[in-house]
């Protein structure tokens, strides 16, 4: 039988179960909030006996391997265990967290928000000190706690990291621009457009990029396309202009509506020499620009 996501769960609570080191299995991805579909990973949290943990975190890779036919086993974000297993229909990654069991109440600073107890826990001994701690998580609000606050930081991180795109691009580091203007559009911008939207349910969660096909207005979906720079090295210019054109109409528009300030005037500068750089004449217009 060909390993899939359903299987893997499976032989996670059956290894979980037969190892007296493990004192509680927790499944804190997307299954435990109804979102999972046939191309999601596997996140799972595993807390260890005190005793046990530094000798289990040593050996966690060939524990790991007698789950599946491990295809990859490194340390990810954070050195927490990343894998991949041979699996249906696409290799399937499998992210680990291993915690001791003195961990427990970190459970609550964790960005989850499950449809149940039984859909995060799948394994606790613990005499249900796991199940307490994940019930407070149960049906949690992931938008911004501060509203207000969130928008000063994507608003001023947009304007910020648009502008060092610029002394970039005017340095020849065309990569280096890229890289910079691309984390931008896929974090300040998307997230200033999930604000628009009012789609933040997973804001501390998720990425800002992260289905915002669906969660944005159809008409700044095309705005946003059009920040996509072409491959060539003049292509990127005149995507920061559609940027800088899509970035100030979001800004304003909620600064406005909540009574925000906002870098209006750097916006502004930043249309002028964009413009200028572009067309050698002053003044950016509201209008997107086309790309061939």
């Amino acid at each position: 039988m060909s390993l899939n996501r359903t299987l893997m769960l499976q032989r996670l609570l059956e290894a979980a179960t037969s190892d007296s080191r493990i004192v509680g299995l927790v499944n804190y991805g997307s299954s435990s909030e109804g979102r999972a579909d046939a191309w999601s990973d596997v996140d799972v949290a595993l807390f260890i006996r005190e005793a046990d943990f530094n000798d289990f975190n040593r050996g966690w890779k060939a524990w790991a391997a007698r789950l599946g036919d491990l295809l990859l086993a490194f340390p990810g974000v954070a050195d927490h265990p990343w894998t991949v297993y041979d699996a249906e229909p696409l290799p399937l990654r499998v992210d680990f967290n291993f915690y001791p069991a003195s961990a427990i109440p970190e459970m609550l600073t964790w960005p989850n928000s499950p449809t149940s107890v039984d859909a995060i826990v799948l394994y606790d001994e613990t005499g249900g000190e796991i199940s307490a701690h994940a019930g407070k998580l149960v049906g949690r609000n992931l938008g911004p706690e501060d509203l207000a606050g969130a928008f000063e930081r994507v608003c001023g991180g947009f304007w910020y990291y648009l502008l060092r795109t610029e002394t970039a691009v005017r340095r020849g580091e065309h990569w280096s621009a890229r890289f910079g203007y691309t984390t931008m559009v896929t974090g300040n911008l998307c997230a200033l457009l999930r604000l628009e939207a009012g789609a933040m349910g997973r804001w501390q969660a998720s990425d800002a990029a992260a289905g915002i096909e669906g969660a944005i207005s159809p008409s700044r979906l095309a705005q946003l396309n059009a920040c996509i720079p072409g491959p060539e090295a003049g292509n990127l210019r005149p995507a920061m202009l559609n940027a800088t054109r899509l970035g100030t109409s979001v800004c304003s528009a909620l600064a406005a509506r909540h009574g925000w300030p906002w870098p209006d005037r750097l916006a502004q500068r930043t249309l002028d020499f964009l413009q200028k750089e572009i067309t050698g004449v002053s003044g950016g217009s509201p209008g997107l620009l086309h790309r061939s």
